[in-house]
C-alpha cells in the first residue's frame, strides 16, 4: 500500500468493502470491529482545520419500557390522573454506512453496552473524530447522559438550544453526537419516506404499551423494528449529504445552515460585509427592532365561532410569500438615523422611499369600522395597555396603547383604527431600496430551481430546495444576541447564563452583540427579517379585501400568515391582485418561471381546484379550524398541538363534533407529554439498568375557542368600561 495516493487507496479499500463485507444484523458481542479499519479519514482544508474525521456515517437509536411499578424507585401522580413512573432502555441499535454501503446494524439491550460500543467504533477507526447521529437526540440523550459522562467525560463542546435540547456535544476523545431531526426537520418515518431510501421506518412492528426488560428476547418484528430505524437513518443520511455535495465533516448542523455558507461565500465576493457594517443597527436600536418584529398574522372571524358554514369555502394561499417579499419590496438600506417626532401621517406619506421605525402612541384607538373582522393591533406586542378589549390578542377598542411599529405596519392599522389622537416618537428613519442584487439574485434562483425539481421524480433535491429557500428568511430573523443554554451535568438541571442583575443582564446582552457584529461572517441584517415580515403581514391583508362585500355573500373566516378562508372570492380582484405581484416583480427585474406549459409566479395568491375547497368548515380560533376537503371528502383539521391525521379520526367523520369542550384523546391521537426524571445509575430487582429517564404518558387536548361576538360591536363600545389597569409587555 506505500506510494498509494488517498484516492488511490480509498478505491482500494471501497472496492475491499463491495466485493468481501456482507451487510451484518449482529449483536454487538458478535460483531468483528477490525472491518472499521478499512474506513478512511478526511481532512478539512483551510487554516486551524486539523483534526481528522472518519468517513462513515452512523446513526444510534434507543427503544424504552416504562417500569412496573415495584421497580421504579420514583412516582408522579398527575393531575390528569395518570401516573408517571422511570422508564429504562431495553434496546439499541447503531448502523454504520460507509463506501456507499450499508456495513452493519449493531444492536444491544444496555445503556452502558451502547455508549461503550460508540467508543468502540471511534477506536476501531483512525480518525480524530467521529460523527454519531441520533433523530431527536433530545430524547435518548436524557436517558444515556449519565452513562456517557461516566465513560467519556464531561462534553468539551456542546450546543444546547433550550432546556432538554442538546444541538450537539463533542468527547474529548473524539466522539461527537449531533440530532438529524433538526437538520431534516422531519420524523424519520415522513423522511425516509419523502426520500425514497431503501429501508423505511417498520411501523407497527414494536408494542409500546408493553413491559419489558433488559435480557428480553426479540421476535423477528421486533428486532426488524430497531433495525429499520438507524437503517432509514444513515441511508437518509447519505442522501442528504450527496444531493447538497457535502462531506461528512462539512453537513451542517441545521436546515438553515444548508445555505448559510452558500450565503456567506456569495456575500464574501460581493462586500455584503461591508454593506452590513455601513448598516448595522445600534444596540439599542436592535432592541427597538425586536420590539417591533411579530409573526404571522393568524385569526379566526369572531363573528363566525363555532358556526357551521355548508357554503363552499374556498382557500387562497400565496405561491413563497417571504421570498416574493424579498424581491418585490424595498428595505431600509441606510443605517437608521433619529428623526423628528411626528404625527402617523407624515410617516405614511414618505413611507414609498424612506423606512421608520418608532413607537406609537394612541390615545381611545377604536376600529374605524365595526365589521372590521381581521384587527391588526397585536396587544402582545403593545409595551403598554390600558383596558384593551380583546378579540383572540387582537385589540378592538382601548383607553390607551403604546406599540413600536414601522410604515408597512402602520399602513394597516392606520386603514382599520381611529388614530385622531395619536403620536409618533423615538421615531428613526433610513432610504429605502431593493435588498442586494447578490441576495435577490440567489432567492430568485432558488425559486427558479424548487419550480424545476418540482416537474421531476426528484424527491431528495425537491426537499433540498425547499428548505434552501424558506432558509433565506430564516437566516434574517435569526436573533443576533444568543444566550448559553448550560446542563448541570450532576443534577441534569439547564440555566441560561444571563446574569440575574437587570443591569448586568443588560451588559452581557450589549457583549453578545458587540461580539455578533464583529463576526466576520455577518452578513444579514436583522432589520431585512422584520421587514418581510410586515410585508406578508401587509399582503394577507391585501388579500382578505379581495372576498365580495357580505351583501354579495362574502364571507372572510380565517387567516394563516400567508392565506385565507371564505366564501365567495370576488376572482376579478385576486386577479388584479396576482397582476399587480408582476408588475412588482418586474420592477425589480424579475419575471414568472416559465418551463415548457408551466408558469410559476412568487407571490401571487394561489387556489387548487378540490384541494382548497370545503363543503364544510368551522373556526374555534387563532390555529383552531377544520373542513371537510371536497378532494377526498374527509375531514381535515388544524389544531396547535393536535397531530393532523389522527386528531381528524377522533371527529368520527362529523364536523358538529369539531366544538368548544371537544376532547381529542391521547391515547387516540398519540400526542404526548414527557415527564422527567432524574436518577443516579442503579440496578432494579429485575436487573434493569437505570438512569435518568423520562415517562411519555397520552396528553389529552381539550379543544377551547375564543370569545364569540353575538352583539355588535358598537354596543360593546357604548358601555362603560371599568379600569383594570396597565399591561405591560417588555
Amino acid at each position: 500500500m506505500l506510494g498509494l495516493r488517498r484516492s488511490e487507496l480509498y478505491l482500494l479499500r471501497e472496492d475491499y468493502i463491495q466485493k468481501n463485507i456482507d451487510y451484518q444484523f449482529i449483536h454487538h458481542n458478535e460483531f468483528n470491529f477490525n472491518i472499521l479499519d478499512n474506513i478512511m479519514y478526511l481532512r478539512r482544508s483551510g487554516k486551524g482545520h486539523n483534526k481528522t474525521y472518519n468517513d462513515v456515517i452512523i446513526m444510534c437509536d434507543t427503544e424504552t419500557s416504562k417500569k412496573k411499578l415495584k421497580n421504579s424507585k420514583q412516582v408522579n401522580k398527575l393531575d390528569s390522573g395518570l401516573t408517571a413512573r422511570e422508564n429504562h432502555v431495553v434496546a439499541w441499535t447503531i448502523s454504520i454506512r460507509a463506501f456507499n454501503k450499508n456495513i452493519c446494524t449493531l444492536w444491544g439491550h444496555k445503556p452502558s453496552t451502547l455508549v461503550s460500543t460508540m467508543k468502540k467504533i471511534h477506536d476501531s477507526m483512525n480518525g480524530d473524530i467521529t460523527l454519531f447521529y441520533f433523530h431527536n437526540f433530545s430524547y435518548d440523550h436524557w436517558f444515556i447522559r449519565r452513562f456517557l459522562y461516566k465513560e467519556l467525560g464531561t462534553p468539551k463542546k456542546f450546543l444546547n438550544l433550550k432546556a432538554h435540547y442538546p444541538l450537539y456535544m463533542r468527547f474529548e476523545n473524539g466522539i461527537e453526537i449531533r440530532d438529524s431531526l433538526i437538520l431534516s426537520q422531519k420524523s424519520l418515518e415522513k423522511w425516509a419516506d419523502d426520500l425514497e431510501v431503501e429501508h423505511r421506518k417498520a411501523v407497527g412492528k414494536w408494542n409500546y404499551d408493553k413491559f419489558r426488560n433488559q435480557n428480553e428476547k426479540y421476535n423477528k418484528d421486533e428486532l426488524e423494528y430497531i433495525e429499520h430505524d438507524t437503517l432509514a437513518g444513515v441511508e437518509c443520511l447519505d442522501k442528504t449529504m450527496k444531493a447538497l455535495g457535502k462531506k461528512i465533516f462539512s453537513i451542517p448542523y441545521t436546515s438553515t445552515g444548508i445555505i448559510r455558507y452558500e450565503i456567506q461565500q456569495l456575500g464574501k465576493v460581493n462586500n455584503a460585509r461591508d454593506i452590513f457594517l455601513s448598516m448595522v443597527p445600534t444596540y439599542k436600536q436592535y432592541v427597538k427592532l425586536t420590539k417591533l418584529f411579530h409573526g404571522g398574522y393568524v385569526h379566526a372571524n369572531r363573528f363566525e365561532i363555532d358556526e357551521f358554514i355548508d357554503s363552499l369555502v374556498q382557500c387562497f394561499d400565496f405561491s413563497s410569500s417571504y421570498p416574493f417579499c424579498m424581491l418585490a419590496y424595498k428595505y431600509p438600506m441606510e443605517k437608521f438615523e433619529p428623526f423628528k417626532d411626528c404625527s402617523y401621517e407624515e410617516i405614511l406619506r414618505s413611507a414609498e422611499n424612506t423606512a421608520f421605525m418608532f413607537k406609537l402612541i394612541i390615545y381611545k384607538p377604536k376600529l374605524l369600522k365595526p365589521d372590521v373582522i381581521m384587527p391588526a393591533l397585536q396587544f402582545s406586542k403593545c409595551v403598554q395597555c390600558f383596558n384593551p378589549v380583546l378579540d383572540n390578542g387582537r385589540i378592538l377598542e382601548a383607553d390607551y396603547v403604546e406599540i413600536y411599529l414601522n410604515e408597512v405596519d402602520l399602513e394597516v392599522i392606520a386603514q382599520q383604527y381611529d388614530l385622531s389622537a395619536s403620536a409618533c416618537v423615538e421615531v428613526e428613519a433610513a432610504r429605502k431600496d431593493y435588498l442586494p442584487r447578490w441576495f435577490t439574485d440567489y432567492v430568485y434562483n432558488l425559486y427558479k430551481r424548487k419550480c424545476e425539481i418540482s416537474l421531476l421524480d426528484d424527491p431528495v433535491n425537491y426537499m433540498i430546495a425547499k428548505t434552501k429557500i424558506n432558509g433565506c428568511y430564516g437566516l434574517c430573523v435569526q436573533k443576533s444576541i444568543k444566550e448559553d443554554i448550560i446542563e448541570d451535568y450532576e443534577t441534569g438541571e439547564y440555566k441560561s447564563d444571563v446574569p440575574e442583575d437587570p443591569k448586568e443582564a443588560d451588559a452581557y446582552y450589549k457583549k453578545k452583540y458587540e461580539k455578533y457584529v464583529k463576526n466576520k461572517n455577518s452578513m444579514l441584517l436583522y432589520q431585512h427579517g422584520v421587514w418581510v415580515t410586515s410585508y406578508a403581514f401587509r399582503n394577507v391583508h391585501r388579500l382578505n379585501e379581495c372576498i365580495k362585500p357580505e351583501s354579495e355573500g362574502g364571507l372572510l373566516l380565517y387567516n394563516d400568515t400567508d392565506s385565507a378562508y371564505g366564501v365567495n372570492w370576488d376572482l376579478e380582484k385576486i386577479a388584479a391582485y396576482n397582476e399587480n405581484c408582476l408588475k412588482l416583480l418586474k420592477a425589480n427585474g424579475y419575471d414568472s418561471v416559465k418551463i415548457d406549459d408551466h408558469v410559476f409566479t412568487l407571490g401571487i395568491a394561489d387556489h387548487k381546484p378540490l384541494k382548497d375547497d370545503y363543503t364544510e368548515f368551522k373556526v374555534m380560533g387563532a390555529k383552531r379550524y377544520a373542513g371537510r376537503c371536497k378532494k377526498d371528502n374527509k375531514i381535515h383539521i388544524t389544531v396547535a398541538g393536535v397531530p393532523k391525521k389522527a386528531g381528524a379520526e377522533c371527529l368520527e367523520d362529523d364536523l358538529d363534533n369539531f366544538t368548544k369542550n371537544f376532547r381529542f384523546e391521547g391515547t387516540r391521537t398519540g400526542k404526548k407529554q414527557h415527564i422527567y426524571f432524574t436518577s443516579e445509575i442503579y440496578i432494579d430487582s429485575e436487573g434493569n439498568e437505570t438512569a435518568d429517564s423520562i415517562d411519555l404518558l397520552p396528553c389529552d387536548y381539550l379543544l377551547d375557542s375564543t370569545t364569540r361576538f353575538d352583539r355588535t360591536i358598537e354596543e360593546i363600545f357604548d358601555e362603560e368600561l371599568e379600569i383594570q389597569g396597565i399591561y405591560e409587555n417588555i
